[in-house]
């Protein structure tokens, strides 16, 4: 059987079409779940502070209302008092959107 060329152009615009109507059926029947500004916006945030012998850091005695866990390997934040009940855990990442990772046991320096 051979083609002619408004063969493929007829089964290429047919098959453009047919994508093009997928997409906008399931995203009208919400099969398509689209992101908020308020889905990615920043929560808070943090500063890193130097731990040495030679100064000493100054910080509040009064803890922080989150807390830090490590879960597949990333560094997690939650708020420790869920008053609203809304509240879930955000991935802590750097200004470059790189999460940061975490381990049960502290390497050495450098390693």
């Amino acid at each position: 059987m051979k083609f002619t060329e408004r063969d493929i152009k007829v089964a290429i615009f047919s098959a453009i079409a047919a994508m093009v109507v997928s997409v906008i059926a399931l995203d009208m029947h919400g099969y398509i779940k689209h992101s908020s500004e308020a889905d990615a916006g920043v929560v808070d945030i943090f500063e890193l502070r130097a731990v040495g012998t030679e100064a000493s850091t100054k910080v509040s005695p009064k803890a922080a209302n989150r807390e830090a866990f490590c879960a597949d390997g990333y560094l997690l934040l939650r708020p420790r008092k869920n008053v609203s009940g809304d509240a879930v855990a955000g991935i802590l990442v750097n200004q470059k959107m790189r999460p940061i990772p975490c381990s049960q046991e502290l390497p050495a320096p450098g390693v």
